[in-house]
């Protein structure tokens, strides 16, 4: 039996007989990259993770490519040989091909998707001389649009079978897809957000994908804009592109900086500005510095930047922290305690006692809630009670100024109001929850996370919003995000791509972890008494406020007091509007 051959030391690949060469940068296109499913209810598995943006840059990672089969190979010299070249998708996977019998090597088909594992659990049993199993226990599995999934799944037996091939052993039959170590994983592929539009065509939203870095991930992250967003966003999102529209060949060559796209006839339907929106579109989804040329069936078009509604990426809030101390509410200035009122807001919202304020992007209304129910502020407006219900958790507000309102009590009785205050009823796909800690629409208006609790659990899940026109009509179904286990607090966005979650654990302490969408998370060091998270435009710049009203920062690896008897900390929306 052998255990982990991938993702073990550079001497113990060579000892197997599984060397690896590290190819300079100088031989590597432009790296790119890019994750999500879904699921119906709550989800119980299939935590999502995200990684790093890669850029193109002059000193892409390096690409490893394995060694070649050895003349008079034992079979599972050859198996290891082969789950090590898998990882190399340079040429084709040409050198893991060459592993296979000759009539198999065309019918292996490598790019069906990713199974990860940590390397360290892989077992082999010989069934006999031609049949050998290789059990691997995934953590994750990327399929073939480049959406990564976590899983917690036992052990997966991998059948391979082999064939004596002019006297040199080789595999005549394996599994479709590749295995690869996490650590493998992380230097071979890496991750990019595909953008499609919100319905009115202002946002640009992310759909993380991950491919394998190289020549073809220009084309893989073209293919996946063209082929559609992930499918727990279908229905929320939109393309700019025609259907139908398909590369002419499956190549996007890339000439110095720019990305040559051909598109074949059916984007001949598009008009002016859906050309413009096309090119807006593709330029947000290859990375920083690639510039963007579409032609039609090879005819080149002339496509200039959109003159005006140019759609907004990763909206941006008000780096100062939005505070209720005392009388005063507005923004805390960056150094000292002085605070800048909100004209036309402050005054209103702060006669209101609120205990949870929502700034809708512009910063001309807000969502309230106070003692007696949920109120909208408008700037120079007096308050309106939108809902008087008990027990409401702090209220979110759109880019649309609907006003989105639940009981903690009462998952299902989601009410959205409209800007004229007539209040709609939204189904919920959470049928198992029986609390809400937290819901939150994200600053492009295109998706929401919850934090909801099904008995003694709590479940953190992210779901897109259906709209007819400006109005949610309706939530797709949740994909779980991960949490820090324990007792739900509260939730907030971060940025487009990043949320974070604050949790209470049995022993006391507060847990805050960091989830990139489509990615991987990650567990913060937390005040031992936060109870209420609001994101800025950074993972650095997140805030906490503990229950005895102390406004906290992170200052290297731990949290800093900012200021004290702070009542509130609201959550911003965008600075546009």
């Amino acid at each position: 039996m052998f255990q982990g051959w991938a993702g073990v030391s550079m001497s113990d690949r060579k000892a197997c007989g599984s060397a690896w060469r590290v190819v300079s940068a100088l031989f590597v296109s432009v790296s790119l990259a890019v994750g999500l499913g879904g699921c119906t209810g709550i989800p119980r598995d299939g935590v999502v993770h995200a990684g790093n943006d890669i850029a193109p840059d002059d000193n892409p990672a390096p690409v490893f490519l394995p060694a070649l089969p050895q003349k008079d190979a034992s079979t599972e010299s050859i198996l290891r040989g082969f789950i090590d070249a898998s990882s190399s998708p340079e040429n084709n996977y040409d050198i893991a091909r060459q592993f296979l019998a000759p009539a198999f090597q065309s019918t292996w088909d490598p790019t069906v998707g990713v199974t990860v594992d940590n390397g360290s659990g892989r077992t082999l049993t010989v069934i006999d001389d031609a049949t050998t199993l290789v059990a691997v226990t995934p953590i994750a599995e990327v399929d073939q649009s480049g959406e990564y999934r976590e899983v917690d799944a036992s052990p997966v037996p991998l059948r391979y079978e082999f064939a004596q091939i002019g006297g040199q052993w080789r595999i005549s039959a394996a599994p479709d897809g590749t295995v690869i170590d996490e650590n493998t994983f992380n230097d071979v592929f890496s991750a990019q957000p595909v953008y499609f539009y919100d319905p009115g065509f202002r946002f640009l939203v992310p759909d993380l994908r991950w491919f394998p870095r190289g020549a073809s991930a220009p084309t893989k992250l073209v293919n996946a804009v063209l082929s559609g967003p992930s499918a727990w966003l279908t229905g929320a999102v939109a393309t700019a592109f025609p259907e139908g529209s398909e590369l002419t060949a499956d190549a996007v060559q890339v000439v110095g900086r720019q990305a040559m796209v051909d598109l074949n006839r059916e984007a001949l339907n598009a008009d002016r500005q859906t050309l413009q929106r096309m090119k807006a579109q593709l330029v947000a989804s290859l990375p920083t510095g690639l510039t963007v040329e579409i032609t039609i069936d090879q005819n080149s078009q002339a496509i200039t930047a959109l003159e005006s509604g140019a759609p907004l990426v990763d909206p941006r809030v008000d780096a100062r922290a939005l505070v209720l101390r005392g009388d005063e509410f507005g923004f805390l200035a960056a150094t000292g305690q002085s605070i800048t009122a909100l004209d036309g807001l402050s005054d209103t919202i702060a006669r209101l006692a609120p205990t949870a304020v929502t700034l809708a992007s512009g910063q001309a209304s807000a969502a309230v809630l106070a003692r007696d129910g949920v109120y909208v502020v408008r700037a120079g407006d007096d308050p309106k009670l939108l809902d008087a219900r008990a027990g409401l958790l702090a209220p979110s507000i759109d880019n649309d100024r609907f006003v989105w309102s639940v009981p903690a009590n009462d998952p299902s009785a989601l009410v959205v109001y409209s800007p004229t205050g007539e209040a709609t009823l939204l189904p919920t796909p959470w049928p198992e929850a029986t609390s809400i800690e937290a819901l939150k629409v994200s600053r492009d208006g295109a998706r929401l996370i919850a934090l909801l609790g099904t008995g003694s659990e709590s479940r953190f899940v992210i779901a897109s919003i259906i709209r007819t026109g400006a109005a949610p009509t309706g939530i797709g179904a949740p994909v779980l995000l991960a949490s820090g286990g324990g007792v739900g607090r509260d939730a907030t966005w971060i940025d487009e791509l990043t949320v974070s979650s604050l949790s209470t654990l049995p022993s006391g302490e507060a847990r805050i972890v960091v989830q990139r969408i489509g990615g991987v998370s990650t567990i913060l060091e937390s005040s031992l008494s936060s109870r209420f998270i609001v994101g800025s435009n950074s993972v650095r710049d997140l805030r906490a406020l503990t229950d005895t009203g102390s406004l906290e920062v992170q200052r290297g690896a731990g949290w800093q007091a900012r200021i004290d008897k702070v009542t509130l900390l609201a959550t911003q929306q965008g600075l546009g509007g």
